[in-house]
């Protein structure tokens, strides 16, 4: 089994390997619609490592303000989070795995487990596990803004499919006029403040 080095303890690795299958319970976990082969297409169980895409223009920025809309109307679970660990593991099956455990640093959409800790995976073979290969220290320096939709597996436990990208205001204010919360709190104040009063 690979470790990532950077603030790894022993006690923090075996708390981790035995919360990995079940994050946190139904009863805390709120699923607000089925899991779909177009929001597969951008949970991908990824990460990206683009910052100030709205500057680069063209097609990347397209893609990915069109992949950031997507994530943010369809989230159960949008967060700034800090990843505590990487492991680099193998499966029942003999497949590598990478698991990450992030920290939620603070909510923007739905409610985080009540240890405010994620657990993400990814299989070899699935696109993510590219995404960390190679990148397992610098994933666990500075803070990343997480998109979780939650599914039930074949066996019935909630488990996220997600998403992870860099952390920066300008994304967060397109995240937020993305899901609707800017109209919501806009629409907010005409009712709590009417017009001439």
């Amino acid at each position: 089994m690979k470790i990532s080095t950077l603030r790894i303890a022993g006690m923090v690795l075996a708390g981790f390997a035995g919360s990995v299958g079940c994050a946190a319970g139904p009863a805390h976990l709120q699923i607000s619609s089925a899991f779909t082969p177009e929001m597969a297409r951008v949970f991908d169980d990824a990460v990206d490592y683009l910052q100030n895409v709205d500057g680069l223009g063209g097609r990347l920025a397209t893609e990915w303000q069109e992949q950031t809309d997507a994530l943010s109307r369809n989230a159960d679970l949008i967060a700034i989070v800090r990843i505590e660990t990487v492991v680099q593991g193998t499966t029942v099956e003999q497949a590598r795995d990478y698991r990450l455990s992030a920290l939620v640093s603070e909510v923007i959409v739905g409610t985080p487990p009540p240890d405010r800790r994620v657990s993400l995976r990814t299989l070899e073979g699935q696109a993510g596990f590219n995404t960390i290969s190679g990148r397992e220290d610098r994933l666990q320096t500075g803070s990343y803004v997480l998109f979780v939709k939650w599914y039930r597996d074949a066996r019935g436990d909630v488990r996220p499919h997600w998403h992870l990208t860099p952390h920066s205001p300008q994304l967060v204010r397109r995240i937020r006029v993305a899901s609707g919360i800017i109209a919501r709190q806009e629409g907010e104040e005409r009712v709590v403040r009417p017009e001439g009063r």
